[in-house]
């Protein structure tokens, strides 16, 4: 059985917009997963060829087929040689074009995984969710190295970024990075990656903090407790422990009342799991 890959609509039966709990209703097991920093998370379905679905509050917006012989596009199908698929594409008037490792049609929304001579892979996006650059811009005019030990203040930031500050502020002290120009109409979060600072802030409408993601720190303290480097379960028993009362969710623990929350970035397993993230949002703000 194939799917026919629909831009703007979905896959096959897939819909973008499709509540993630349906989509587990209709393909049955599943294990998730959080790519980097991302709130939303993504579900693998080893009964579907490795299927993996991404949602995020509003729904599903990525589709990823690990096995491509499993999807089409206006009939044509997606698998084998990559020259040969770019052809019968351009054959029914599709204009696949290159970027690195992609082949990308339908305006972005498609895009087929090419690391080699073959499609290894097709991945199909929700409108709203593809299109911009990448753009760097540069570092600060502090000469200070990069800061790699935090205190988290709930409701303030982490000391070198605070909640509520601009933009413009947050780029001069730190050190360089990188953001997505992203076009009219996209659904992606405003925010910059700085990579030497083991950093990510997400900005509001009115380009002032919102969101910080400690994504790597030498240390990160929350009350006396170091939640990152730390293992998930340990920190989480050691903040009960020290009269915190906690909220879990999947892949996630909340620090009630204090806008923190602690990211795991896998579906627990035998092995223990380290921290992937501390978010620091204004209580109540969620991630």
């Amino acid at each position: 059985m194939t799917w026919e890959i629909g831009p703007g609509v979905g896959v096959g039966p897939l819909r973008f917009g499709m509540a993630r709990v349906e989509l587990h209703r209709r393909l049955g097991r599943y294990s998730a997963f959080r790519r980097g920093y991302s709130s939303g998370l993504t579900d693998q379905f080893p009964d579907h060829g490795l299927l993996m679905l991404t949602c995020d509050a509003a729904g599903l917006w990525m589709v990823e087929v690990a096995e491509p012989e499993q999807v089409t596009y206006r009939g044509v199908p997606l698998a084998g040689p990559a020259l040969d698929v770019v052809e019968h594409l351009r054959a029914i008037g599709v204009d696949p074009q290159p970027d690195e490792e992609t082949w990308t049609f339908a305006d972005g929304a498609v895009a087929l995984w090419v690391p080699d001579s073959d499609v290894d892979g097709v991945t199909v996006f929700a409108p709203g969710y593809y299109g911009g650059e990448l753009e760097r811009f540069a570092a600060g005019t502090s000469s200070s190295p990069p800061q790699w030990s935090h205190t988290v203040v709930p409701g303030q930031g982490i000391g070198l970024v605070s909640l509520g500050e601009s933009r413009d502020a947050v780029r001069a002290k730190l050190h360089g990075g990188s953001c997505w120009d992203l076009p009219a109409g996209c659904r992606e979060p405003v925010e910059d990656t700085f990579w030497e600072d083991g950093l990510v802030v997400r900005y509001e409408a009115g380009e002032r903090v919102e969101r910080i993601f400690v994504t790597k720190a030498d240390s990160v303290d929350f009350a006396g407790v170091q939640v990152m480097p730390a293992i998930f379960n340990v920190v989480r028993n050691t903040l009960r422990e020290s009269g915190h009362p906690i909220t879990d969710g999947e892949l996630v623990l909340a620090i009630e009342g204090t806008g923190v929350e602690l990211w795991l970035a896998n579906t627990q397993t035998e092995w223990e799991l380290p921290v992937s993230a501390v978010v620091i949002a204004v209580s109540g703000g969620g991630a």
